[in-house]
């Protein structure tokens, strides 16, 4: 969890935001797509 947490604040992620939306994307994420929910993928992919 911590180097997840230190990937946020190194990409400028807020990391509650990142977090929540990331719980509440998994179970329905595709398991090739799971790369997109990592912090420094996020901003990227969270809309789209």
């Amino acid at each position: 969890m911590y180097s997840f947490m230190a990937t946020c604040k190194k990409n400028g992620v807020d990391e509650q935001q990142w977090l929540t939306d990331v719980f509440e994307r998994i179970q329905s994420h595709k398991h090739k797509d799971l790369y997109q929910l990592l912090p420094n993928n996020w901003i990227k992919y969270r809309n789209g």
